[in-house]
């Protein structure tokens, strides 16, 4: 198997050790910020409650929210500093843009590739280090962040963060910005032992391919730091805890698969077409797709390939009734997965995360595709269903 950039089966023929590894180690985080940041999250709470912006969330959601404003920090925060005002907002104005489809997406792509090579990748002259954070600087992070695209939902969250704080002693909210990044430079150390020998090819792929991602509007995500893989891989698993049991209380469940897991390419691909995504036609028997629809067929889950838009499962398609409320369990790479958690739930979609052992697809990994894959019997455990037994279990 040709690792790109990370593996989750580290060499071995399956992934089983990586999903103890991860638990082991959100377990060790979410103990280790208690520490750092319970009385934050104790005037958080609050204060979403105050506000009316949103229901409350729960501390490990909070402390899952400000690691990553901790990391994007210390990974993004010199280049924020540096971009300037005009091209801000028109790349910003772009993403949104490119959010909406349609048949102006390939053009706006074209423009957004050249502008994030003008604007927005790193300046290697630039000295390393992230600086000082301050509410200023914090509003020029998630301005970067939104004006790349790649981080609606990270930016989402870190704005009513960045609200909470304004309202906070000029002190406190020093503090608070202080904290998050000291608890991102604790996690970026202690994660690379826990988690690094499934992101080996990391910075090897940005420091000898990645060059060649000039003027691809891609060029930011493919770009991305070890770091913020294991920043998703538990997200992923805490985003997971906190919805487990809205999803076991679903109707039915249904596994929405990305097309890099098909064996043929789109052209030759014979799925058919649905409101909700495409369901498999059985044309190639050897086909991961194939494999898992069969599966689902036996043991009462349906399996879909990945729709552009995830609303169709919160629109009028799919019941409100809790009877028959589909919880979903989204599969993807490890720098998708847990936006995806997030997205699902603002759209009050009940759902789970399962990640790609690794990626492969043309579209940003490798020029051919690779198939991908995922652990099935840590899919079948994410449903509540037991293989041998062909039962339910907790």
């Amino acid at each position: 198997m040709n690792v790109i950039t990370y593996s989750l089966r580290a060499g071995q023929a399956r992934s089983d050790q990586y999903y103890r590894d991860v638990a082991t180690f959100t377990d060790q985080l979410l103990a280790e910020a208690q520490g750092r940041i319970q009385s934050l999250v104790e005037a958080f709470q609050p204060y979403l409650y105050a506000s009316n912006r949103e229901v409350c969330r729960s501390y490990a959601q909070c402390a899952f929210e400000l690691l990553t404003l901790g990391v994007l920090w210390r990974v993004y925060a010199g280049d924020a500093l540096d971009l300037a005002e005009a091209p801000r907002r028109v790349m910003t104005s772009l993403a949104r843009l490119r959010q909406r489809g349609g048949v102006l997406k390939p053009g706006v792509d074209l423009l957004r590739g050249a502008l994030e090579t003008l604007f927005l990748l790193p300046d290697s002259r630039r000295p390393a280090g992230a600086p000082t954070p301050t509410l200023d600087h914090l509003d020029r992070l998630l301005n970067w962040l939104e004006a790349t695209g790649n981080f609606e939902q990270e930016s989402k969250r870190l704005r009513v963060w960045q609200a909470f704080l304004v309202n906070r002693p000029p002190e406190e909210s020093s503090n608070a910005l202080a904290t998050a990044v000291g608890l991102a430079a604790w996690f970026e150390t202690r994660s690379e032992a826990a988690l690094g020998r499934y992101t080996p090819q990391v910075e090897p792929f940005r420091t000898r391919v990645h060059r060649n991602y000039r003027w691809r509007e891609d060029a930011i995500f493919c770009g991305r730091r070890r770091v913020e893989y294991h920043l998703n891989m538990v997200g992923t698993e805490i985003l997971n805890r906190v919805f487990r049991e809205d999803f076991l209380n679903t109707g039915r469940k249904v596994v929405v698969v990305p097309p890099c897991m098909r064996a043929q390419p789109d052209d030759k691909c014979q799925a058919r077409s649905t409101s909700l995504g495409a369901r498999c036609a059985g044309c190639t028997p050897g086909c991961r797709v194939h494999q898992l629809t069969k599966l689902g067929d036996k043991l009462g889950f349906g399996v879909l390939i990945l729709p552009e838009d995830l609303r169709v499962f919160s629109a009028g398609e799919i019941s409100s009734s809790r009877e028959d409320q589909a919880g979903l369990v989204g599969v993807s790479c490890v720098l998708t997965n847990a936006p995806g958690g997030w997205q699902t739930q603002d759209l009050g979609i009940p759902a789970q995360g399962i990640l790609l052992d690794y990626c492969g697809c043309r579209y940003h990994w490798h020029k051919d595709g690779i198939p991908t894959d995922i652990n099935i019997d840590h899919l079948l455990q994410v449903l509540g269903i037991s293989r041998n037994k062909n039962r339910k279990v907790p």
